[in-house]
């Protein structure tokens, strides 16, 4: 039995440094065109350094899962922060793109960790009636991070150089680091864990997500029937099949898919996967709507999601309470349902939408964000015998990262296909026989704008520039119409995650 003092301090010390891995993430984004011209390198050579950190962060949380066996959670929860801490001054110091990315990697290991030490650990100091507020508050550095991270990185940058983007890192690093080290219990001694780590398992289950990963990260920029995503796609196929094929005759394996007997963790982690794509999925396409569409920098896009971390962060500990006392089945029901709102509320963004109607629905979708995230961790652990808590740690995050990758790789796929869509379908309306284009022809050619034969202006918007404008008002329309679209989309996905939440058994813990 734990002290609320010491719960609380290792609460607080934890969501610290998940913050600082969380928002790494996000941060990093913003520094790209500078960390480009200081290194010299190209966009394609400098995505490597958000990609690399992205597949670090992945393969290593399933082997976090025998080292907790093996040795504890203090351990490795002290060695995660020591490389984190360095490989992020490191980073900092970086003179090329190569050393750079290498210590990504190694940043990327060592921070990647935590989500699952975190959750091995609350289940460990937290009682199962505790949890749902402990999430809670860990969910602030999992779901407002990102949000904060494109805010601070544009600051950094615009009031000191991109290398702050990774020193900032230190400080919090190293007084986590101090407090850990001062007030967590010594957790190793009397393990008695003889199984040795499934090396061949986790050889294949690193090469499926890693090429999985770099697929839906590269896959816009090479093209998704490129042969480079194919290949990418093959070997990761390769590797999950090799997977599945070994791992029930492994001893220890990486993965127990035993677990999945469980009937509310298999829903919590269906849930999860549902959760994960909408919301990382429309939360990547809006930063990118505000910047490209409404013509934002990336700091006032940051200071426009800012509401929604806020909100996040004042709810989620207060729906994570609530779900202790009366199960977390309703409040995933009807956090999924809020969710579909905000997102459905987007369904008619335009040029012409002002601040509030973008603001709004992103704190509803913020306060849906802190009715889904405690619950569903905070089930996912309760719904799971004591020594299975370990791997439900790493499973609950991993199926987050790869449905999240997914989901954005889906929806900027999506994005681009419904505006080669739009773009057909309002072009064969607007010709020289249109009534719509006539009319505009009128109205600008007493501006001087048309010039040429009706030939010309059919055929060529680059010599007549009244054609020009039309051809631009059509690429704005279809392009904010691809917008809406993938909101609307997101939002349905959300509804559909309902499915499984009215599913589970809604178990309260007292």
């Amino acid at each position: 039995m734990y002290s609320k003092e010491y719960k609380n301090l290792i609460l607080l010390l934890l969501v610290a440094f998940f913050f600082m891995v969380m928002l790494d993430m996000s941060i990093v984004t913003i520094a790209i065109p500078k960390i480009m011209s200081s290194l010299g390198v190209n966009l394609e050579d400098v995505d490597w350094v958000m990609i690399a950190y992205n597949v670090a962060t992945a393969i290593i949380i399933m082997p976090i899962t025998f080292i907790i066996r093996k040795i504890g959670l203090k351990i490795p929860i002290v060695l995660s922060i020591i490389f984190f801490t360095i490989s992020s001054v490191a980073c900092g110091f970086a003179t090329s793109i190569n050393m750079l990315i290498t210590f990504r990697v190694i940043q990327g290991l060592s921070g990647g960790g935590i989500a699952p030490l975190g959750l091995a650990l609350m289940g460990k100091v937290f009682e199962p009636h505790e949890r749902g507020r402990a999430m809670g508050i860990w969910g602030i550095g999992a779901m407002a991070a990102p949000a904060i991270g494109p805010t601070l990185g544009g600051w950094i940058t615009d009031h000191l150089t991109w290398r702050w983007v990774f020193f900032v890192n230190a400080p919090i690093a190293v007084i986590t680091l101090i407090g850990i080290l001062i007030i967590m219990e010594d957790d190793h001694k009397g393990i008695n864990f003889k199984a040795n780590f499934d090396f061949l398992g986790f050889a294949f289950f690193a090469i499926a997500i890693a090429f999985m990963l770099v697929a839906f990260n590269e896959g816009q920029n090479k093209g998704w029937d490129s042969s480079y995503i194919h290949i990418c796609e093959i070997l990761s196929a390769a590797g999950f099949f090799m997977f599945f094929l070994f791992e029930p005759f492994i001893s220890r394996p990486l993965i127990d898919f035993k677990i999945f007997k469980n009937y509310n963790f298999t829903l919590i982690t269906s849930i999860n996967a549902v959760r994960a794509i909408a919301l990382f999925g429309s939360l990547f396409i809006m930063p990118v709507f505000l910047e490209n569409i409404m013509d934002y920098t990336p700091y006032m896009t940051g200071l426009i999601m800012m509401p929604s971390a806020i909100a996040v962060a004042l709810s989620a500990p207060v729906f994570g309470k609530m779900a202790d006392k009366w199960g977390p089945k309703y409040f995933i029901v009807f956090g999924m349902l809020t969710t579909a709102i905000s997102l459905f509320l987007y369904w008619n963004l335009s040029t012409q939408s002002s601040l509030y109607d973008i603001i709004y629905p992103s704190i509803i979708r913020g306060i849906g964000l802190g009715m889904l995230y405690s619950p569903i961790m905070s089930a996912g652990l309760n719904s799971v015998k004591k020594d299975q808590i370990p791997e439900a740690s790493g499973l609950l995050p991993i199926t987050m990262r790869l449905a999240s990758g997914f989901g954005i790789a889906y929806f900027a796929n999506y994005l681009a296909t419904k505006k080669v869509y739009y773009l057909t379908r309002y072009g064969d309306k607007i010709n020289y026989k249109n009534n719509t284009f006539i009319k505009m022809k009128s109205t600008f050619g007493s501006n001087g704008l048309f010039k040429a034969n009706t030939a010309v202006i059919a055929n060529s918007a680059k010599i007549n520039p009244g054609m020009g404008f039309i051809d631009s008002v059509v690429k704005m329309f279809a392009t904010v119409q691809s917008y809406d679209d993938v909101f609307v989309v997101a939002g349905v996905i959300c509804l559909i995650g309902i499915i499984p939440a009215l599913m589970l058994k809604n178990k309260i813990h007292r």
